[in-house]
């Protein structure tokens, strides 16, 4: 095969240009994109679309997602209003196109004390430099050098990058519904597992709400007329978490709130859960038992308990397509000396909805780093030219098999 050239052309390039890249990085980390902070996130749009336009997309388009769902303190389901995506297209009628995709928001809100930018050579240490703005930059430097390529105008590519990640991209599935229909592979940048790793399945994330209301009464004259919604959710939240002895199955309590004086039996409480999920047999399955113990809870204590879904990822599981992708990225790293190895992972990404929709994707091809979704994230502005380098060999791969059972 063609791309088999040991010659690592992009990484040598690239490996004088730290300096350069780690300013583009930091350009779109040092503004909070908080999920719910639009304005944060525009900005970090325009920011990206002005370092691509040097790429001549054919197409530039910042489009505003529609709304995310959440339940609000008071229980009832309500939108949110989130940023808008970023979709650039270059040679739409190429014979072979793939997807590019990422995400410029992060898990901390404009509020967050996490906000600084520091570096240390070729670490990072900030809010989303891994998750995901290094890896927009590694996807920003394989698109320039496609370019630059004797077999570049081959290919046409679509760089999807969406506001609501982390919140579920409830209001950006649209775009990714449409991209999956228009290319042929789904290249994702999502950080790479600390060692260089990449992902091949990965588990569904549903987010649960229990919405548990009673009756108040005076702790102390009055108890017995009293139906505490806390201890109605304390009894839910047990059996809930007994569905973690099932395979395949986790589910977690990571937030509750209710009640108020200490001397008022509580007549509202509210939890919120992660479910993941390996197959959709397995969310068949949790959306039932979750519905049954709802009804048990609210029959034994004669209380009200209402549940909510508001955002789910399907999982993404193993395809012999998938594998074959895999193999791609790891052999491609193999041409260049470096290891990649692949395994699955408990998280979820646009990559599993992309999959939903059809389009087989790698999605965790960006920079290299850890600690993120919290204030200890870095990323190493040097496995750009190493992670740029295999991508770049995967498209030529890909491309070079799609032409050949075309």
């Amino acid at each position: 095969m063609s791309s088999s050239v040991v010659n690592p052309r992009l990484k040598k390039a690239l490996s004088l240009e730290l300096d350069n890249l780690a300013n583009a990085v930091i350009a779109l980390a040092e503004v909070n994109s908080g999920s719910y902070n639009i304005s944060g996130v525009n900005e970090c749009v325009e920011r990206l679309a002005h370092q691509l336009e040097p790429l001549e997309p054919d197409t530039i388009e910042i489009i505003q997602s529609g709304p995310s769902p959440v339940v609000d303190q008071k229980g009832f389901q309500v939108e949110y209003p989130v940023g808008k995506t970023l979709r650039a297209r270059k040679r739409p009628d190429a014979p072979f196109q793939v997807c590019m995709f990422g995400h410029l928001d992060t898990v901390f809100d404009a509020e967050h004390s996490f906000q600084t930018v520091t570096r240390n050579g070729t670490r990072l240490n900030g809010p989303g430099v891994a998750d995901c703005k290094g890896g927009l930059v590694v996807a920003t430097e394989v698109l320039r050098y496609l370019d630059q390529t004797d077999w570049g105008s081959e290919v046409g590519w679509e760089f999807l990058v969406l506001p609501d990640e982390e919140v579920g991209s409830v209001g950006s599935k649209p775009f990714l519904a449409e991209a999956a229909r228009r290319c042929d592979i789904g290249l994702g940048f999502e950080p790479a597992l600390i060692s260089g790793d990449i992902v091949v399945a990965r588990k569904g994330i549903l987010n649960l709400y229990a919405v548990v209301r009673g009756v108040a009464s005076h702790a102390g004259r009055s108890r017995h007329e009293g139906r505490s919604a806390i201890r109605g959710l304390a009894a839910l939240t047990g059996v809930l978490e007994t569905y973690n002895e099932q395979p395949g199955i986790t589910l977690n309590c990571g937030w509750i709130e209710g009640g108020g004086a200490l001397n008022t039996v509580p007549d509202f409480a509210i939890g919120g859960y992660d479910v993941r999920v390996s197959t959709m047999e397995d969310r068949e399955w949790i959306h039932a038992k979750v519905a049954a113990s709802a009804n048990a809870i609210a029959e034994i204590h004669d209380i009200e308990v209402e549940t909510f879904w508001p955002s789910e990822r399907p999982p993404k599981t193993r395809t012999p397509e998938l594998e074959r992708l895999v193999e791609d990225v790891c052999e491609s790293a193999a041409e260049i000396g470096e290891v990649v190895a692949a395994e699955d992972s408990g998280g979820a990404s646009d990559g599993n909805d992309l999959a939903s929709y059809g389009l087989t994707n790698i999605d965790n091809l960006g920079i290299c780093g850890g600690g993120i979704h919290s204030d200890q994230e870095f990323a190493d502005v040097a496995s750009i030219p190493v992670r740029a380098e295999i991508t770049a060999r995967v498209i030529r791969r890909a491309k070079e098999r799609h032409q050949r059972h075309s």
